[in-house]
């Protein structure tokens, strides 16, 4: 790949979340360096720990190892993405909210 971004990914998912390297680690089970290599040094996790990142982050698995579409994808498609993404960090009921916003404005047109 040309440019790896799994370490970029990490990182600002992990700044999003409000975590700091040490707190990642405690939720993943692994030490504070072992996530400033991934972030910082290009270091590769392990297939469990990739997994528990993006699961933990709610990184889109695309963004990882599909990093080309970042630059092709409509901007609809980047939307929707961003939305998802913020969708895992909400509640049920924050969700019921949501859903009952986004049917007024369909409902709207």
């Amino acid at each position: 790949m040309e440019h790896d971004i799994l370490g970029e990914v990490v990182k600002a998912a992990r700044i999003h979340k409000g975590l700091s390297q040490e707190q990642l680690a405690e939720i993943l089970d692994c030490t504070p360096r072992h996530i400033m290599g991934i972030e910082n040094e290009n270091k590769k996790p392990g297939y469990m720990l990739l997994y528990n990142l993006i699961r933990t982050l709610h990184i889109p698995a695309d963004t990882v190892f599909y990093p080309e579409r970042m630059y092709t994808t409509s901007e609809k498609d980047k939307l929707i993405s961003k939305l998802t993404a913020l969708l895992y960090d909400c509640d049920e009921h924050d969700l019921k909210i949501l859903l009952a916003a986004i049917r007024a404005a369909k409902n709207a047109d």
